[in-house]
């Protein structure tokens, strides 16, 4: 199912626990349509090519077992976070997330293992924080 031109229901699911993941609910779907429409998919169009997202929505037994926080904004199908290849790319679609008028947060992570990312969440009811994190401290 197409959630925007570029992004699929599919893709905002997709996990490597399959068993711990629950199909989202009409309303997770359509946050993940918001999420698209007003975040996914203008980073998209921003930079001009293709945005790898890890991690969509994720069902509570799917958060729980990869350490996410309980009131994650993943589990309402709100947040997405993005693959990022460099600091440079990391900078590049940070500065473009933290522009747009939806997004609520969007913070640079990173791992022990050297793996990098940037989580987005975007809000549909209240005004977002605006709350942006780019640390490159491990």
């Amino acid at each position: 199912m197409k959630l925007s031109p570029n992004f699929t229901l599919e893709e905002l699911t997709r996990t490597s626990y399959p068993r711990l993941q629950d199909t989202p609910t009409e309303l997770q779907v359509m946050n993940m349509v918001y999420l698209c429409a007003a975040v996914l998919q203008p980073l998209r169009d921003a930079i001009g090519k293709p945005v790898q997202v890890t991690s969509g929505y994720r069902s509570a037994r799917l958060n729980a077992h990869v350490g996410g926080v309980p009131n994650s904004a993943h589990l309402n199908g709100l947040a997405a976070d993005i693959h990022v290849d460099s600091e440079e790319d990391a900078r590049q679609k940070f500065e473009i997330l933290k522009a747009l008028p939806a997004v609520d947060s969007v913070l640079f992570e990173h791992a022990k293992n050297g793996s990098r990312w940037l989580h987005v969440q975007t809000k549909r009811i209240s005004q977002p924080r605006r709350l942006a994190n780019f640390n490159y401290k491990v």
